[in-house]
């Protein structure tokens, strides 16, 4: 975080990113010239490499004007890290298959589920988590795309450590949490279009 907290500071995270949403609004060639020169320097990456590449760019595209305030300029400085909880046991790459269920409960989701494969899950702040909302629905339909607090009661995370220890992939189990209805990113039931942002 130390690193890419720098990164930020001198104005090289986000380069491709709108200004009004903290970064540089330049053209996608300077982020090339920018990694580049990164690797050349065997620099380490953005932290948030989820949030950069995935979140970000779909919280643009169909989150709110506050759901902008408040996770944007977060994953370019690093205050907040994104995992993305789309992925399930026996699922393989159908993601349509999605069982983990989000029902709703007065102004909050309580969400049930499991995720596996997830990058940086043990070190993220927030997950972007598609979970199935309408009971019956099935394949695209009846997806909801939560901005999931991953310090939330009822989630747990577990490393998967490859032979040589790191643990970048990891499980999320998801028992009774609530997330607010302000952390649906697009429509209750429109999560599939979000998901294809993603």
């Amino acid at each position: 975080r130390d690193w890419t907290r720098k990164l930020f500071q001198a104005g090289y995270a986000g380069l491709s990113w709108p200004k009004e949403y903290g970064g540089a609004g330049l053209p996608l060639t300077y982020q090339a010239i920018l990694l580049e020169e990164v690797a050349k320097a065997d620099a380490p990456d953005h932290v948030g490499v989820i949030g950069l590449g995935m979140a970000g760019p779909t919280i643009m595209a169909h989150g709110t004007e506050e759901q902008k305030r408040d996770h944007l300029r977060g994953i370019l400085s690093a205050e907040t890290i994104f995992c993305q909880g789309f992925s399930e046991p026996g699922s393989g790459s159908d993601l349509a298959s999605v069982r983990t269920r989000a029902e709703l409960d007065g102004d909050e989701f309580v969400v049930n589920g499991q995720k596996v494969w997830s990058s940086y899950a043990h070190v993220a702040d927030r997950c972007i988590l598609l979970t199935r909302s309408e009971p019956g629905s099935v394949k695209h339909r009846g997806l909801t795309y939560l901005l999931l607090d991953m310090h939330a009661p009822g989630v747990e995370v577990r490393p998967l450590r490859q032979i040589t220890g790191d643990p970048e992939f990891n499980e999320i189990f998801l028992t009774d949490v609530r997330v607010p209805v302000s952390d649906v990113v697009g429509e209750i039931g429109g999560g599939w279009q979000v998901a294809m942002t993603t």
